[in-house]
């Protein structure tokens, strides 16, 4: 299926028919990078109280889940949920995070691009990607899903997005909800075994609940970081696609472990990799930011 329809000049078109699949990806990716907790950093007037109220994780005495009662392994999975949450954030954390920016570029095979995106609870996403000038801008409100192409410092009139293209952006939107989240809903999750992650020996955690999407959670069994997260995903009525996010380069901000390197993968084959430049939280975007704009 061809992009939406852009009503100024063919080399935009076509620069939007060529990194279409890549927007879709961007999309997947860009809601994933909000899976921690603790992947931006506080405004100044809270970090020092933030700072006082977060948790610890402490040492869990781990034996391998087959030799556990359903009671003991009920027990073991309290306390890595607790100690994950406090990892990555915290309760607290979670409370105050309504609105994120996340500034950086993503590398696509040989393409490189510039991306800028803004995240507002409960469901509205909205992102520019450029490169060479051009490129565009994606939105949904939390209603209506829409693109906008430019082509140098130009504008075309921002469109519907078609059905499919809608609820890939609103999978986007449901996707972008902090893992904390998930770990919240306890009675929805198990233990599923272990297994390491680039070295990292990590707990494998299914969510299996009625509200959010079945995803799978890989947690740093020494400090209790997200290293990975999974899930199945649809893209344009085709077989499912695994679709798995790689957290790398680990940098202390206010004191939690943040990722600023990540990476995508489909069944398995690298798609994207999103260097992270800056995050800024609770910058106070207005709900009109992510409206399709009127025509131009």
């Amino acid at each position: 299926m061809p992009p939406p329809n852009i009503t100024h000049a063919s080399p935009l078109r076509q620069h939007l028919h060529q990194h279409m699949l890549a927007y879709q990806v961007v999309g997947i990716l860009l809601a994933l990078l909000l899976s921690i907790g603790g992947t931006v950093w506080l405004l100044k007037s809270q970090r020092q109280s933030f700072a006082e109220e977060r948790p610890r994780p402490v040492a869990i005495d781990y034996e391998a889940t087959e030799a556990l009662t359903p009671f003991q392994e009920r027990q073991l999975l309290h306390e890595i949920l607790e100690n994950a949450i406090s990892a990555q954030g915290g309760r607290v954390f979670v409370d105050r995070l309504l609105t994120v920016k996340k500034v950086g570029t993503l590398t696509q095979q040989d393409s490189v691009m510039e991306v800028n995106y803004a995240f507002k609870r409960p469901n509205r996403v909205r992102y520019r990607l450029e490169q060479d000038e051009r490129g565009f801008r994606i939105g949904y409100d939390g209603t209506r899903a829409w693109i906008q192409g430019f082509s140098s410092g130009r504008l075309a009139d921002a469109t519907p997005l078609g059905d499919d293209d809608a609820s890939s952006l609103i999978l986007t939107s449901e996707l972008a909800l902090p893992a904390v989240l998930f770990f919240d809903e306890s009675q929805y999750m198990t233990i599923a075994g272990e297994t390491e992650i680039e070295g990292r020996l990590c707990y494998i955690l299914d969510y299996r609940g009625p509200l959010r999407a079945a995803q799978r959670f890989y947690i740093d069994q020494e400090n209790y970081l997200l290293r990975k997260r999974a899930r199945q995903a649809r893209f344009r009525g085709e077989d499912h696609t695994l679709v798995e996010v790689l957290y790398r380069d680990f940098r202390t901000r206010d004191g939690i472990e943040v990722p600023f390197h990540e990476e995508v993968y489909f069944d398995g084959e690298l798609q994207t990799a999103f260097a992270i430049e800056e995050y800024i939280l609770n910058p106070g975007i207005l709900d009109e930011f992510f409206e399709m704009p009127d025509e131009s």
